[in-house]
């Protein structure tokens, strides 16, 4: 039987909670929060299945690198089994020293570990929508090609 999406949501936040993290509304759809769960120093992305394998995309993994720099915190990608409630925890190998003494000590993060460029994956500037003015005469002439070309051609019955 499929799951629905009130149980995965309850999920991800007894999941959340379990790792000492505040879930975020609407699983970080929103424009302010991100991601599925965070703390002052740790953003978390969380993916569950029912299977016994699971695949995990690199975009997933850029967009949790991503939203953790641009909010100044340390990146974790959360794996649960459902079958076995089992979790597992995703760290680049140069985190974890940072990760550790944020558990041991619960120090801010080091920023010059989340630093990268994110210049490609943000507008700097919003695109400036063009603004078409519209005569009267264009419209009719717009109407009348737009009608040769969608219109019925007679047939004889023969």
């Amino acid at each position: 039987m499929k799951r629905s999406g009130k149980f995965y949501r309850r999920n991800e936040q007894d999941v959340m909670s379990q790792l000492g993290l505040q879930p975020t509304k609407n699983s970080g759809s929103g424009w302010i929060e991100k991601e599925d769960g965070q703390s002052e120093d740790v953003i978390c992305q969380l993916k569950s299945t029912d299977a016994s394998s699971i695949k995990v995309n690199k975009k997933d993994l850029d967009v949790l690198q991503y939203n953790a720099t641009v909010a100044h915190k340390l990146p974790v990608f959360a794996i649960q089994f459902l079958q076995s409630q089992e979790v597992y925890l995703v760290l680049k190998p140069e985190m974890l020293p940072e990760i550790v003494k944020y558990i041991e000590t619960g120090e801010r993060v080091d920023n010059d570990l989340l630093d990268i460029d994110i210049s490609e994956h943000e507008q700097l500037e919003p695109e400036v929508r063009k603004t078409i003015k519209s005569s009267s005469s264009a419209r009719e002439m717009f109407n009348r090609e737009n009608e040769k070309q969608f219109q019925k051609k007679r047939r004889s019955a023969k």
